[in-house]
């Protein structure tokens, strides 16, 4: 046998009448064609209905049929078609997303109706061959009944064998005939000869609950006649499978926007993070004169509660946006590590708030307790999707009525942390599906159904378990179970005795490529130590190289012209012991490059807005034993 006899048949070339005024579209329409190279098409265009009902008879598979022409709109446009050509199969390719429109247009025996923006060339070529089987299956119906009206019982057993239900109606409405692919599909023994159908079947896709469960059925009704008298036969075939692979598609869509939603949030964190740094700064630098001056019997009384009404301000944007680049940063490979799971409760009330605040009161009992094996990011990202589904389930509007519960305690070797909520509950049917990907009870647009199941995974990679009671008009109680750290850690070493003589004035370079950033800085340091701000990490190393006497670097990780980890590696090869004295700071949104390298040095890492205690106590730990002379007059 040849290579070419043993080859498959080439696929059937399908002859298309596109009418379609816009050059765009067609042209588009064109390249889904294109697109499936397995599948052949000859493509006549006709740019006007005028133009396309000249050619509508020479003999098309499918025409497909804009329904807003230059000179034709809506479904009159199909009626001229039909004028012309009773049975030519019509795909409606259009830009109005109607759902009524469509009904109507199936109704009018239209094969299938596209919505243009959302056409692919796996949707286009299937409805192609759709309405190719579907007429081929009407023509031959309608072929044998005109040729075997003498012997039904061929015509039946075509029928029959259909892998579509076939359901026949008298004018009335009575079953006059249903296939077994109808009956399998609508349940035996509820076609009844003779009897009304028991389910409504509008032309289209329709949904029907058979058996506790949801079925989609694609409808098509033609006109025959059975039996000597006119009757409609419904056409029926379930696309469930389809449907339910489309409702994936958009689930996972709306997955993938909230992933770049993290995203920009932790982008959005990082440009707060520097502007809020000299904020908090500056707050301090005020604070100090303010007290300078009161010393020296200046009226500053007037001015000590709006101070402190904005340094508190700026504490909760800072802690807040630091909650937020936590819960934005949660990845699948975060290390465990031991976790404090109180704090990571306080940081997802923190994110959470604005979406409780009119539904329900907070009642927090968090007791001490150990610390747990986890990963910061994703224990956050775990309570704040639990913290969500209770305020969710909360209408809004009743805060006093209303209650959002947060208890943590400890049972021996674990920590159990719960959310309990005085919500709406859950329907005892649906708690065996809590925890299913993409089950939802929630209204549209309100969850994708993936969050409780991200929730157990997160939970479960910790070691620990999580579980769900409720009952529907009640509310709900979410229990979190994780086990303690028990990591064999070696003990912190004491801290060294220090000398608590007089203050001492140490040298300290601060890098930075925020010019307020580092005028904050210095004003914060300068009043006891001696203080070079420079922009750059090349600037620091040019600034090295002439002047290596310092005590302590003070960088930021990311900056235009040379960055931190550059500046470190330099340090660590040129000046080596001043290379441990070396503190970062970082505004978050870094790459996998800096998150490794701060996996490496996360001890000498200050996130910026950095706290001025804080600041000057990690730079005061890291001076040398004898710094530099103390300071004059003290």
């Amino acid at each position: 046998m040849s290579a070419e006899s043993s080859q498959a048949p080439p696929a059937p070339r399908f002859r298309l009448l596109l009418i379609e005024d816009s050059a765009i579209a067609a042209s588009i329409v064109q390249s889904h064609l294109d697109a499936v190279p397995w599948q052949r098409a000859e493509v006549a265009h006709a740019e006007t209905l005028a133009a396309g009902l000249a050619r509508v008879k020479e003999g098309w598979d499918v025409v497909l049929l804009d329904l807003s022409l230059p000179d034709g709109e809506g479904l009159e446009v199909v009626e001229r078609i039909r004028d012309v050509d009773a049975h030519v199969p019509i795909v409606v390719l259009t830009g109005h997303d109607d759902v009524r429109l469509a009904e109507r247009a199936l109704g009018a025996s239209v094969q299938d109706y596209l919505v243009k923006r959302s056409l692919d060339a796996d949707a286009l070529w299937r409805a192609i061959r759709y309405a190719v089987s579907r007429q081929q299956l009407v023509t031959q119906l309608a072929r044998t009944m005109a040729e075997a009206r003498e012997n039904e019982a061929n015509l039946h057993q075509l029928i029959a064998r259909s892998a579509d239900g076939v359901i026949v109606l008298d004018p009335g409405g009575a079953v006059l005939f249903a296939n077994p692919a109808a009956e399998a599909l609508l349940g035996e023994g509820r076609l009844v000869a003779g009897r009304g159908c028991p389910v409504a079947l509008p032309a289209g896709e329709t949904s029907l609950e058979l058996g506790g469960h949801t079925v989609f059925i694609d409808v098509r009704w033609v006109d025959v006649d059975w039996q000597g008298r006119p009757s409609r036969m419904a056409l029926l075939r379930d696309v469930t499978g389809r449907r339910r692979a489309e409702e994936l598609r958009l689930r996972l869509e709306r997955t993938e926007r909230l992933a770049a939603v993290g995203q920009l949030a932790a982008g959005v964190a990082h440009e707060i993070n520097n502007p809020l740094a000299y904020v908090v700064a500056n707050l301090e630098l005020l604070a100090r004169e303010i007290r300078r001056l009161s010393s020296q019997g200046a009226a500053t009384a007037h001015l000590a509660q709006p101070l402190d009404d904005a340094r508190h301000g700026a504490a909760r944007v800072m802690h807040i946006v630091r909650d937020l680049g936590v819960f934005a940063r949660s990845e699948a490979n975060e290390a465990i590590g031991p976790t404090d799971v109180n704090a990571v409760i306080e940081g997802a009330l923190n994110i959470v708030h604005a979406q409780i605040k009119h539904r329900a009161r907070v009642v927090r009992e968090l007791a001490p307790v150990s610390r747990v094996g986890g990963a910061e990011g994703r224990l956050t990202q775990v309570f704040v999707n639990l913290l969500i589904n209770a305020a969710q389930s909360i209408r809004e509007g009743r805060v006093a009525d209303n209650l959002v519960e947060v208890r943590t305690r400890q049972q021996g070797r674990e920590v159990v942390a719960e959310v309990v909520d005085s919500g709406c509950g859950v329907a005892e049917e649906h708690m065996p599906r809590l925890f299913e990907p993409f089950f939802t009870t929630k209204r549209a647009g309100e969850g994708t159904g993936l969050g409780l199941a991200i929730c157990r995974s997160i939970v479960e990679s910790c070691g620990g378990s999580i579980g769900i009671s409720s009952k529907a008009g009640v509310g709900t109680c979410v229990r979190v179970r994780l086990p303690v750290w028990t990591s064999a850690e070696p003990a912190a070493p004491p801290a060294p005795a220090r000398d608590e003589g007089p203050a001492r004035r140490a040298r300290i370079l601060v890098v930075d490529d925020e010019p307020l950033i580092l005028r904050a800085l210095g004003g914060l340091l300068g009043s006891s130590h001696e203080v070079v701000c420079v922009g750059s990490g090349a600037q620091a190393q040019r600034t090295l190289r002439r002047d290596a006497g310092f005590d302590v670097v003070l960088c930021d990780l990311v900056m235009q012209e040379g960055s931190g980890i550059e500046l470190h590696e330099w340090i660590e090869a040129e000046l080596p012991a001043l290379a441990d004295r070396v503190l970062f700071m970082t505004g978050g949104g870094t790459s996998e490059v800096s998150r490794r390298f701060l996996a490496a040095y996360g001890g000498r890492v200050l996130p910026k807005p950095i706290e001025p205690a804080e600041l000057i106590r990690r730079v005061e730990a890291l001076l040398p034993a004898k710094a530099a002379e103390p300071a004059a007059g003290t």
